[in-house]
C-alpha cells in the first residue's frame, strides 16, 4: 500500500506459496498441507486478537469465519488450537523422532508469522502515521490509537473491510472503526452505542485519503484541566490572543480570574483542541446557554482547520452549545438531520463541560461547504439544529425522509400536530385509524395536500406578511376542492379535519424564537364528538413537542384546574391514552367546571401525554451491551424523569407563550381571539415540587402579570394539599352525611368502608387518618388497594398499620401480613393472580361504603359495570362516595343508579381541593410571598374551617332534594331514564352545579350594569376569609376586573342556593334580574342577622321555645321574605317567567 495510500481489500483470502509435502492428521481424514497448516495458525492469530474485540462484527461474522476454517469453538472462550500429528513416519527420518520435527516446524511457521505480520505492519503503519490527521495523535492517548493500529493491521492481513466497533476493557472508550466516511454513518454508530449511559467525549475522525474513519466515544468523568496547569500551558498562548484583540481586553469573560474559573470546568482535551479563536467564541456561548434550554449554533463558513492542509476544498464549521440535554439525544437529533441534508461529517468534536447545574455539550463539526450553498441555507441549518432538540420524532423522520421533497421541518412539525392533536377525534365513530396511518397520509399519501394545509396555517399567522382574510378564505376553498378528490374515505376526512382547525386556529407560537413546542389555540368545536355532554368549552389549547402532547380544555374566561402528566407504558397503553386523550382532558374540564360552582374560576383540566412506552427500564438497559445493574436501573430512571420533567416545561412554555400579554412576545403572534388570557394552573397526578416551582419561577421570568397565581401548591408559599388533608376534608364531609341518610351515624356504630387509592396517595392517605380522628374505632375499612398491592381483612384492617404506612409515605405492599387477622390476605401485583385481586377488589369486597380515591380514569365502564354486583342484583356497596375524578364512567354510573347505588359525584365530592387552590391564590395575588408566610397557619385554619362549611351545605342540600323527589322511592315511581336521573344523588349533584353556575353566570353579565369597580372590589371583601379580609381587603382592585366580578357573582350565587334551595333560584328569580336579586338577598341576609341577634337579646317572651321558633323562621325565611317584598321583583317589560 505503501507510505500514502492503503489498499483495501473488499474480499477475504490468502495467498498460498510453496510448501513442504503433505501430512496427514490422525484426529481426521483430513489432509492437511504445509500451507493449510500455516494459514490455520495465522487464522488462529488473528482469532485470538478478535476473541479481544467485544463487538457485533467480530463476533457475528469473522469469529464463525475463522472457527469454520479450524473448526472448534467460536465461542471466544476456546483460544487452543488444533493440534497437529503427523500420519506416517517420513523415510529419511528415524522411528521415534516423529516430535523433534514437530517442534522444528512449529518454530519455522512462528518464524514465517512474523515475518508476514511485518510485512503487513510495513505497510499499514505509515500509511496510517502520514494519513490519520494531527488532531487524531494530539488527542488520543499512544495507548489508544496503538490498538486501533493493531486492530487494523490484523484486518488488513486477514483482507478485510475495516468494520469494527471495540470496547475498552473498562467499558469507557468505544470505538468504530469504518472503511470510510460516507453519509449516515454517525446515525449507524450511535445505534450500537450502550444505552445505559451516556457519553462525555466524542472525537470523529476521517483520514486525509477519506478512505478510513475512526470515531471514538469516551464514558465517564474525563480529566479536567488542573490549576497548576493554568499558567504554564493554557494562559500564556490564550494571553497572547486576548491582547492582540481590543474588543477582548474590557470584556468581564476574559479576565485572568474568570478565564482561570472557566478553565477548570474545562477537560484537558478539549482546550488541547482549541484554538484561540474557537474558545473565544465557545465561551460566549457557553455563557449564553448555561442555566437555560438552549442551543446555541454559530456558522463559521470559509473556516480553515487547523489540521486540513487541502487548500481547494472550502469548509465550514458549526459550533454547538446546549446545557442539560441529553449527550446522546443530541448527537442522534444532529446526526438523522444531517444525513436528510446529504452532508458528510469531515471531524467532529464533542466534549461535556462541568458546571454547577449539570453539564454544558460543546460540540464543532467540521463540513464540506459546497458553493451552491447561500447564506441562507446555512441560517436554515442553523435555526433548524436549533429546534431539533424540540421537536417530535415523526416530524425529524419525515423531514429526515426523501419521501418529504421540499417539505420543511417547520412545516413537518406542523403536520404531525395536526395528526396528535385529531387523532382521538378521528377514532370518535366506528372507524379505526392509527396515529401511523395518519402520519402516512400527511407526509406520504398526500403530501401536496398537506404541505399546503401547513403553509395555509404558516401565511394565517406570519407576523411579518399576514395572509389578508379574504386571501385565507380562497386558499381554504382551494384545498378543501383538492380535498374533495380523495378516494379514500378516511384519508378524506383526516384531511378535512386538519384543514377546518387551521383555517379556525386563533393563535400559536409558531413564530416565537426559541420556543419549546408548538402551541395552538384551537376552535373546540372542531373537537368536538358526541359523546361530549358537557357543553362546548370556553378554549381549548394544544401543544405539540418532542415525545409528548398536552390539552388544555377550559369552560370560562378564567379557568383553573389540574395539570397532571399521563405516561402509559406500553405502546398499547399508549395508544389507548392517545385516541382518548382529548375526551379525557375534556371530561376532567366539565367535572372541573361542576365542581369550581364556589370559586370565581371555572373549571380546566391540562393533561400532558408522554410517549415513554420505549423509554421503560428493561428496554432501556437490556442491550447487547449493557447489564442490569442498580447503576443501570437508576439511569434509566432518571432518563424517565427527565423527559417528564421536559415534557412539563415544554408544555407550560407553550402555554405561556399564547396567554401572556407581554408586548415583545405579542410582536411575533397574530391572534383571531384575545391577546390576553386567564388560565390558572394546579398540581396534579406526576406533577412534582419541582415541576411546580420551575412553572412559577418561568410565570415570572415570562413577566405573566398573575405569575404567582399561574400555579398553586406552591411548596414554599402555597398551601400543601397533601400535608393539610384539604380534599379528603370535603370528603369525609360528604361521606358523613351520606351515612346519615342511609341509617349509618358514624358517630354512634361502626361503618364498613372500601377505598381504592394507597396510604402513599393523598386522597386516600389523608381520608384514612380524618376517619380514625373522627370516628375512632367505628371506621372498619374492609378493603383498599393501589398501584403496587391490596390487602383486605373481613375483621378491618388494623388502622395503626394503616397509618404508619400514610406517616411513612409506603404503599401497600408494606403492609404487615402479621397485623392481619386469620382471615385477611395481602396481594400484589408481581404476580398474575395478585393482579387479578387487586384489580377486582373493588367490587369483590361487601361494604356500606365504596370510597375511590385514586386509580384510572373510567375504571368502572360500561363494560364491567355489572361486575359491581353481587351475583347480577345486590350492589357490593350501597354508598358510593368519588373522592377520585371520573373513576366511573357517565353511563356506567347511570347504570349503577338505577341499579340502586347512591353515588355522591366526583364534581361535589372532591371539590374543596380546587376550592382550597383559590384560597390560596387570591392570598397571593394581594400579598407578596413574605407576608403571606407571616400569616399562612392562620389562614390554612380559616380555609379548612371554610372548606368543611362549603362541604357540609352541599350535602345537605342535595339530601334534602333527594328526599323532596322521592328518595329511593324515586326510582320506581319515574316514568322515564330521564326522570329517573333527575332524582338521583349525581343528577342532583349536577342540578346544584347546573344552578349555580347558570346563576353566577347571569349575575357576572348583569353586575357591572349595577355596581361601579369600587363597588365591586366592596361586595368582593365579603367573600375573603375574615384573615384575609382583615389584613389585605383594600387592595382587591389589583385583580383583574373579570376576576373580580367572578368572585361576587360566585359569592352571590352560592348564598342563594345552598341556604334557600335549587326551586327558589331556577323558577322564582327573573332572568333579567339576577344580579339586583342577588345583591338585594346579600343586602336582607346581613339585615337578617342584625334582627337575629336583636331577637335573642330581647326578652319578647317567656316561652324559650316560642323564642327560638321565631328565630328559626327568621334564619329560614327571612332573607327569602324580605326580598319578596323588595323593591326589585317590581315587574318591568323585560321580565322572564
Amino acid at each position: 500500500a505503501g507510505a500514502t495510500a492503503l489498499t483495501v481489500p473488499t474480499s477475504p483470502g490468502f495467498s498460498n506459496s510453496p510448501r513442504p509435502p503433505p501430512l496427514a492428521s490422525k484426529a481426521s481424514s483430513r489432509t492437511f498441507t504445509p500451507s493449510a497448516s500455516y494459514k490455520m495458525l495465522r487464522l488462529g492469530r488473528v482469532y485470538r486478537r478478535c476473541c479481544r474485540m467485544t463487538t457485533p462484527l467480530a463476533k457475528r461474522k469473522i469469529l464463525p469465519a475463522i472457527g469454520s476454517s479450524l473448526r472448534f469453538n467460536t465461542d471466544g472462550k476456546n483460544d487452543d488450537l488444533p493440534e497437529l500429528r503427523r500420519q506416517a513416519t517420513l523415510g529419511w527420518m528415524k522411528e521415534g523422532e516423529d516430535d523433534l520435527f514437530e517442534d522444528a516446524l512449529k518454530k519455522s511457521l512462528v518464524h514465517d508469522l512474523v515475518d508476514d505480520n511485518r510485512g503487513s505492519a510495513n505497510q499499514v503503519v505509515p500509511w496510517f502515521l502520514t494519513n490519520m490527521p494531527r488532531d487524531y495523535f494530539s488527542q488520543l492517548s499512544k495507548k489508544i490509537w496503538y490498538g486501533h493500529l493493531r486492530a487494523l493491521n490484523a484486518l488488513f492481513e486477514m483482507k478485510e473491510t475495516p468494520d469494527l466497533a471495540l470496547t475498552s476493557p473498562c467499558n469507557n472508550w468505544v470505538t468504530f472503526i469504518k472503511s470510510h466516511n460516507y453519509v449516515g454513518l454517525m446515525e449507524e454508530m450511535l445505534k450500537e452505542l450502550p444505552t445505559d449511559q451516556t457519553p462525555t467525549l466524542v472525537r470523529m475522525f476521517t483520514s486525509k485519503d477519506c478512505i478510513l474513519a475512526i470515531n471514538v466515544f469516551g464514558y465517564g468523568k474525563q480529566t479536567l484541566a488542573q490549576d497548576d496547569e493554568f499558567e504554564s500551558r493554557y494562559w500564556k498562548s490564550m494571553a497572547s490572543y486576548l491582547s492582540s484583540d481590543s474588543s477582548l481586553a474590557d470584556d468581564p469573560l476574559f479576565s485572568k480570574e474568570a478565564m482561570r474559573e472557566y478553565m477548570k470546568k474545562c477537560p484537558r482535551t478539549y482546550l488541547n483542541l482549541c484554538t484561540p479563536q474557537r474558545f473565544i467564541m465557545q465561551r460566549r456561548q457557553f455563557e449564553r446557554v448555561v442555566g437555560t434550554e438552549r442551543v446555541d449554533v454559530i456558522v463559521k463558513r470559509n473556516y480553515r482547520w487547523h489540521s486540513r492542509e487541502d487548500t481547494e476544498q472550502n469548509y465550514a464549521l458549526l459550533s454547538i452549545a446546549t446545557h442539560n440535554h441529553s449527550t446522546q439525544v443530541t448527537l442522534e437529533n444532529f446526526a438523522a438531520y444531517m444525513a436528510s441534508k446529504s452532508m458528510d461529517i469531515e471531524f467532529l468534536y464533542l466534549d461535556s463541560l462541568e458546571e454547577e447545574e449539570g453539564h454544558v455539550d460543546i460540540m464543532s463539526v467540521l463540513l464540506k461547504d459546497s458553493s451552491q450553498m447561500s447564506d441562507s441555507d446555512w441560517e436554515e441549518i442553523r435555526t433548524d439544529i436549533e429546534r431539533i432538540k424540540w421537536v417530535d420524532m415523526p416530524a425529524l423522520e419525515a423531514y429526515n425522509s426523501p419521501r418529504a421533497g421540499p417539505l420543511t421541518l417547520q412545516q413537518a412539525e406542523i403536520l404531525s400536530a395536526l395528526c396528535h392533536m385529531l387523532h382521538g377525534q378521528l377514532n370518535s365513530g366506528s372507524w379505526s385509524i392509527t396515529l401511523d396511518q395518519m402520519l402516512n397520509t400527511a407526509y406520504e399519501a398526500y403530501l401536496e395536500i398537506s404541505k399546503a394545509i401547513a403553509e395555509l396555517f404558516e401565511c394565517r399567522f406570519d407576523p411579518v406578511n399576514t395572509m389578508p382574510e379574504e386571501k385565507q378564505r380562497e386558499a381554504v376553498y382551494t384545498i378543501r376542492e383538492r380535498i374533495a378528490n380523495v378516494v379514500d374515505e378516511k384519508m378524506r376526512a383526516q384531511l378535512g379535519k386538519m384543514l377546518d382547525v387551521v383555517a379556525d386556529a386563533k393563535k400559536t407560537n409558531l413564530y416565537i424564537p426559541e420556543r419549546r413546542g408548538l402551541g395552538i389555540s384551537v376552535n373546540p368545536k372542531n373537537l368536538e364528538t358526541k359523546q361530549m355532554t358537557g357543553g362546548t368549552p370556553f378554549g381549548v389549547f394544544f401543544m405539540h413537542g418532542r415525545r409528548c402532547n398536552m390539552f388544555h380544555v377550559r369552560f370560562r374566561e378564567h379557568s383553573r384546574g389540574g395539570m397532571r402528566v399521563a405516561t402509559p407504558n406500553s405502546f398499547e397503553d399508549y395508544t389507548v391514552r392517545s385516541v382518548n386523550h382529548y375526551n379525557e382532558a375534556y371530561g376532567l374540564a366539565s367535572t372541573q367546571q361542576a365542581k369550581n360552582k364556589d370559586i370565581a374560576e371555572g373549571g380546566s383540566k391540562a393533561v400532558v401525554l408522554v410517549k415513554l412506552d420505549d423509554v421503560t427500564a428493561k428496554k432501556t438497559i437490556s442491550s447487547k451491551k449493557s447489564k442490569e445493574t442498580p447503576e443501570s436501573l437508576a439511569f434509566a430512571q432518571e432518563n424517565r424523569s427527565r423527559i417528564i420533567f421536559r415534557s412539563v416545561r415544554m408544555a407550560a412554555d407553550s402555554l405561556l407563550d399564547l396567554i401572556s400579554p407581554e408586548a415583545e412576545l405579542q410582536k411575533h403572534i397574530v391572534t383571531y381571539g384575545p391577546r390576553e388570557e386567564f388560565v390558572y394552573l394546579g398540581p396534579d397526578e406526576q406533577i412534582t415540587p419541582d415541576h411546580i416551582n420551575w412553572i412559577t419561577d418561568h410565570a415570572k421570568e415570562r413577566r405573566l402579570p398573575y405569575a404567582t397565581a399561574f400555579m398553586s401548591s406552591k411548596p414554599r408559599t402555597g398551601i400543601n394539599h397533601k400535608q393539610y388533608g384539604v380534599t379528603s376534608e370535603g370528603v369525609c364531609i360528604f361521606l358523613d352525611v351520606a351515612l346519615r341518610n342511609i341509617g349509618k351515624d358514624p358517630r354512634d356504630g361502626p361503618f364498613t368502608l372500601k377505598m381504592t387509592g394507597g396510604t402513599s396517595g393523598d386522597v386516600a392517605g389523608n381520608a384514612l387518618k380524618i376517619l380514625n380522628r373522627d370516628y375512632g374505632d367505628n371506621t372498619k375499612v374492609l378493603g383498599m388497594v393501589d398501584h403496587r398491592a391490596c390487602v383486605e381483612d373481613p375483621e378491618g384492617l388494623n388502622m395503626e398499620e394503616l397509618l404508619r404506612l400514610v406517616d411513612n409515605d409506603l404503599d401497600l405492599s408494606h403492609f404487615d401480613e402479621k397485623r392481619l387477622s386469620s382471615s385477611g390476605s395481602l396481594h400484589t401485583r408481581s404476580t398474575a393472580d395478585g393482579r387479578a385481586m387487586c384489580d377486582s377488589m373493588h367490587n369483590r369486597v361487601e361494604s356500606d361504603a365504596f370510597l375511590p380515591a385514586g386509580g384510572l380514569p373510567n375504571t368502572i365502564r360500561m363494560n364491567n359495570w355489572q361486575n359491581f354486583l353481587v351475583d347480577g342484583k345486590k350492589p357490593s356497596s350501597k354508598l358510593i362516595v368519588e373522592a377520585a375524578n371520573i373513576f366511573i364512567e357517565q353511563e356506567a354510573r347511570v347504570k349503577l343508579t338505577e341499579s340502586g347505588v347512591l353515588i355522591v359525584k366526583d364534581s361535589s365530592a372532591n371539590k374543596c381541593g380546587v376550592i382550597c387552590s383559590s384560597m390560596e391564590i387570591i392570598a397571593n395575588l394581594l400579598m407578596d410571598e413574605d407576608e403571606f408566610l407571616t400569616f399562612r397557619e392562620e389562614y390554612v385554619e380559616d380555609v379548612l374551617n371554610h372548606l368543611r362549611l362549603l362541604a357540609k351545605m352541599e350535602a345537605d342540600v342535595m339530601f334534602e332534594e333527594y328526599k323532596k323527589l322521592g328518595g329511593p322511592g324515586a326510582t320506581a315511581t319515574a316514568a322515564t331514564n330521564e326522570e329517573i336521573w333527575a332524582a338521583s344523588l349525581p343528577g342532583i349533584a349536577e342540578r346544584i352545579s347546573r344552578v349555580m353556575n347558570m346563576s353566577s353566570d347571569y349575575i357576572s353579565e348583569q353586575l357591572t350594569e349595577e355596581l361601579d369597580l369600587d363597588e365591586i372590589a366592596l361586595h368582593a371583601a365579603g367573600a375573603l376569609l375574615p384573615s384575609l379580609r382583615e389584613r389585605a381587603g383594600d387592595r382587591l382592585k389589583k385583580l383583574p376586573k373579570g376576576f373580580l366580578v367572578n368572585m361576587v357573582a360566585k359569592y352571590l350565587s352560592s348564598q342563594m342556593v345552598y341556604h334557600e334551595g335549587l326551586d327558589y333560584v331556577e323558577r322564582s328569580v327573573p332572568r333579567s334580574k339576577f344580579a339586583k336579586v342577588a345583591l338585594q338577598y346579600s343586602y336582607e341576609t346581613k339585615r337578617i342577622e342584625e334582627l337575629l341577634k336583636i331577637v335573642s337579646d330581647a326578652s319578647i317572651v317567656d316561652d324559650e321555645t316560642a323564642k327560638e321558633e321565631i328565630l328559626q323562621l327568621l334564619r329560614v325565611g327571612g332573607p327569602r321574605v324580605a326580598v319578596q317584598k323588595s323593591h326589585v321583583f317590581q315587574p318591568t317589560a323585560d321580565d322572564e317567567n
